[in-house]
């Protein structure tokens, strides 16, 4: 009989801290679950480790990335020896409170069937930096759906390794992919986009360790530039940004950089907004910079995109667009 959840766990060079959480999994109150592992070609005895907790419990398996080098592989080797119709998500550097999959789990069967995607919040160990405690406490932040679905193109709205999805849910946009961004973050835009329902337990039940070798920092998908390419893909997708266009409040280089990228993907950008005095009146790739003035008036038909940097700007900005009867999610995004 199949399990009720498959725990997918990839790997590599791991060992430092991989027993921790092979144990924090083999401590969970809820226990009908496989655990896949994938070694990710480790050389540290990584491997090793797994195996000790295999012989100790049958629900461990020990696999090989059978796919390309790297995290993306790895997952797709693991998605596809799952067995059960909800899959979790663990990194060997992290830790579960007991309680973790019995909460995801109750939350799932509290949705009746509409609930595809399930997250948790997090404790940040170890924080290197205020960029990370400042992101885990935004994306603690998202409660509901729609907080989530409204804060896809800001950052990442889901720590990968809190959740507990619907297999089914996960196949109908085929699953993990290599792309030029964050393959998580991808996943997500993907299946929100197909119309999956995301839901929250409110409680930090995962331990999320930060690190300076962790993908994150390390790898190029996970910076700025990928993620601002990222965006431009999924946005230029979006029914009303295709007919309708867009405009940007915002014409600094956040803006223009999305503007390139809109441009390029065949989006029209009718225009931006902007408070500095000497951006007024100017042309940004053939689009004119106008001022708070015309905010809800000029450009109205397109979909506006808030794409200004600065600490607090955000929530300004999404009550202007609130006052001039733009919908979040509808024909108004923020995108940083």
């Amino acid at each position: 009989m199949a399990p009720a959840i498959s725990i997918l766990l990839p790997f590599h060079n791991a060992a430092a801290t991989l027993a921790e959480a092979l144990e924090s999994l083999l401590a969970q109150t809820f226990g009908d679950w496989e655990l896949l592992t994938v070694d990710d070609r480790s050389d540290d005895g990584s491997a090793g480790i797994v195996a000790g907790f295999a012989r100790r419990d049958s629900r461990v398996r020990l696999m090989v990335n059978a796919g390309p080098p790297g995290i993306v592989g790895a997952l797709q080797t693991a998605a596809k020896g799952a067995a059960a119709d909800w899959l979790a998500r663990m990194d060997a550097d992290d830790c579960c409170h007991p309680e973790r999959l019995a909460r995801q789990w109750e939350r799932a069967g509290a949705g009746a069937g509409e609930v595809d995607v399930v997250a948790t919040d997090v404790d940040l160990i170890d924080p290197l930096g205020e960029g990370m405690t400042r992101y885990v406490a935004w994306a603690n932040s998202l409660e509901t759906h729609e907080a989530i679905a409204n804060a896809r193109f800001i950052e990442n709205p889901v720590i990968h390794p809190t959740v507990l999805m619907r297999r089914r849910a996960f196949d109908a946009v085929g699953g993990y992919r290599e792309v030029p961004w964050a393959e998580d973050h991808d996943l997500w835009l993907r299946m929100l986009q197909h119309g999956a329902r995301f839901a929250k337990v409110t409680e930090r039940l995962l331990a999320w360790r930060d690190s300076a070798d962790r993908l994150t920092r390390s790898d190029g998908r996970y910076h700025e530039k990928a993620r601002q390419q990222m965006r431009a893909h999924f946005l230029s997708a979006l029914p009303a940004v295709r007919e309708q266009g867009v405009v940007i409040a915002g014409a600094g280089p956040i803006g223009k950089s999305l503007a390139r990228g809109l441009l390029a993907l065949g989006i029209t950008v009718h225009g931006f907004f902007d408070v500095h005095p000497r951006r007024l009146g100017e042309t940004i790739h053939g689009a004119e910079v106008a001022g708070l003035g015309d905010f809800g008036h000029r450009w109205r038909d397109a979909v506006l995109l808030s794409a200004v940097g600065l600490a607090g700007v955000r929530e300004e900005i999404r009550q202007l667009a609130a006052d001039a009867g733009y919908g979040e999610g509808r024909d108004f995004w923020c995108i940083c």
